[in-house]
């Protein structure tokens, strides 16, 4: 139900708000490092944000045994913020250092509603949980900055982000329902959060008529590692701090190339450029449809492996 509604509700959205944002003039011009060749409207992640929120909202009122709990109050918070900020971004495009706060300011939000890393497993004392006490604060701000900045540092082709985000959506939704009843909420929004994806891809894929932008980038990355931590982080195995990590796998390894070689290079961090894998294989001469499916291929292959992890650790108990 949460998955139908959010799509739908994305297929109808999105040409409104690809309306709106030509009548605002939001939108992405070609050139620097932008590889599209046309003006193209951005704020397409409002369709998708907008989905997810009536998804979740629909699906509960309507089950009969599915509660907000703190948990699912807080990532719905912090989602909305999210996208507030994402809005001001594609209007006003706001220096990077904002960008990050404001998505520290999210994870914030998270743990002061109990989405937080509680504990790990150590493999060398047989699998004992490590209790993170204060260090699981830190730790979860952290995730939360990389797997929203990773996600949006992914979005510069046409329906890249959006494609890995349906991918990895879609794995979380499956580990969740696996994980049994305690984890239903993360379902659920794993799911809204699969629907809204496939319905902007609609528009979205190359060549996009509209761009997700910010909000969209940031709204995905940030539900990402929101579900992620409320679902499959809470499963008392090795393979449930392994799991996330192969989910996100590509955009994560990705960027923390991308960031390593601009240190090596005495770059700025936070300064873009064209290193990302996506740019080296258009530059190589691939199209930019080869390029989004050769990615999606990748993020599929990690998917497929951490969730033959995740249900062969269930299985061991």
């Amino acid at each position: 139900m949460a998955a139908v509604i959010s799509l739908i509700a994305a297929l109808i959205l999105t040409p409104l708000v690809r309306r709106l944002a030509i009548r605002l003039d939001v939108v992405a011009h070609p050139g620097g490092r932008r590889v599209h060749t046309r003006t193209t409207p951005l704020m397409g992640g409002i369709a998708m944000y907008v989905g997810f929120i009536l998804a979740v909202v629909i699906t509960v009122v309507v089950s009969r045994r599915l509660v907000f709990d703190m948990q699912t109050i807080g990532i719905l918070v912090g989602a909305t913020y999210v996208a507030i900020v994402g809005v001001i971004d594609d209007r006003y495009e706001l220096p990077g250092w904002f960008q990050a706060a404001s998505i520290v300011i999210s994870g914030v939000i998270l743990v002061m509603f109990g989405v937080r890393v509680q504990h790990i497993t150590n493999p060398f004392q047989g699998g004992q949980l490590m209790w993170l006490g204060w260090l699981g604060i830190p730790l979860t701000l952290v995730w939360v900055l990389m797997v929203t900045k990773a996600v949006d540092c992914m979005d510069g082709l046409d329906g890249l982000a959006a494609g890995i985000a349906t991918i990895a959506s879609a794995t979380l939704m499956l580990m969740a329902i696996r994980s049994g009843q305690r984890f239903e909420m993360s379902a659920v929004m794993a799911a809204a959060l699969l629907g809204g994806t496939l319905g902007f891809l609609r528009y979205n894929y190359p060549p996009a008529k509209i761009f997700m932008g910010t909000v969209g980038a940031q709204f995905l990355g940030f539900m990402l590692a929101g579900i992620s931590i409320a679902g499959a982080f809470k499963i008392a195995a090795f393979v449930a701090v392994v799991a996330p990590v192969m989910v996100l796998g590509v955009p994560l390894f990705d960027t923390a190339f991308v960031v390593l070689r601009r240190i090596a290079t005495g770059k700025k961090i936070h300064e873009a450029d064209t290193s990302h894998l996506h740019h080296r294989l258009v530059d190589k001469g691939f199209s930019h449809r080869q390029v989004v499916w050769f990615i999606y291929a990748l993020t599929m292959i990690l998917c497929a492996a951490a969730y033959l992890l995740f249900t062969y650790s269930l299985s061991r108990g």
